[in-house]
């Protein structure tokens, strides 16, 4: 019975190394979450309000050709964007992205993958994947962000690519993250109620359309990809939720199981005592 005891205070002393770190991971998503939280609600505004300027413009701009919304006619070919988590332990967060991806990416089109997992994942993927970005981690990469829709902008004027997708994670609330996939060029029109007279376009449409387009598309993409880092911190911040509530569920199944066994050690060796004067 002494064996038992010993078997079950070695996984005691287990369980409660791993509720230490559980709770001290859950502690610094709990941090994250909150800070990156407050960064993407400032940026939603913003982002919301310059969205509805672009509209406004090119709805009163229907003349101007503007090479962001025209579509690549001469190509089928799509490129598409995986945002994924570098860490791990953030519950389902990576296979939902990824079951969006599987569904959505064909063989001849492109991916540019964000994040550890998602390279690992893919690393026998049957797309060709863009290389360059293997250091992204977080969205404070910010000189990286940069370079891909620098790259985004760049490879879509060129021609080679018919659409260039967004797959990240939508943020509803610390408990639903949804993966979405999001067009990002061509950019659609917007059509909005013309009546009446329209806002004055200075110094020109061509002029304003081809300024804000730049500004408006990597507001887009930063967006979103806050959006998944947030979304990345919440799911972590619930794993480790969960998982600490079940370290001390079991901890506390394991010391009624001590407290049994020990009972049964201290019962037997009375027995033993009693049984040996008994045979003097």
């Amino acid at each position: 019975m002494s064996q038992e005891v010993i078997k079950i205070k070695k996984r005691i002393s287990s369980v409660s190394g791993a509720l230490k770190v559980t709770s001290a991971m859950k502690l610094v998503s709990t941090v994250k979450l909150k800070k990156w939280k407050n960064k993407m609600l400032n940026n939603r505004d913003y982002a919301d309000e310059l969205k509805a300027t672009t509209d406004i413009v090119l709805s009163f701009a229907n003349k101007v050709e503007s090479p962001f919304s025209k579509v690549n006619e001469n190509t089928d070919k799509n490129l598409y964007v995986i945002v994924s988590s570098t860490l791990g332990l953030c519950g389902s967060y990576n296979n939902n992205i990824f079951k969006l991806a599987d569904a959505t990416l064909k063989e001849k089109d492109d991916a540019i993958i964000l994040g550890n997992k998602g390279l690992i994942h893919y690393e026998n993927g049957t797309f060709t994947k863009i290389l360059g970005f293997e250091t992204y981690n977080s969205i404070e990469n910010t000189s990286l962000i940069n370079t891909l829709i620098n790259l985004l902008i760049s490879e879509y004027f060129k021609g080679k690519y018919h659409e260039i997708h967004l797959i990240y994670s939508e943020y509803k609330n610390s408990l639903v993250f949804v993966p979405r996939d999001l067009l990002i060029l061509p950019l659609n029109k917007v059509d909005t109620d013309n009546d009446g007279f329209g806002p004055i376009l200075e110094p020109d449409p061509k002029s304003l359309v081809e300024t804000l387009m730049p500004i408006y598309l990597k507001t887009i993409v930063y967006s979103k990809l806050l959006e998944s880092e947030v979304c990345e911190q919440a799911a972590r911040c619930n794993a480790m939720d969960n998982a600490t509530n079940n370290a001390n569920e079991l901890l506390d199944n394991l010391k009624i199981e001590f407290n049994k066994a020990r009972q049964g050690a201290i019962t037997q060796e009375i027995t033993e005592i009693v049984s040996a004067a008994n045979a003097l």
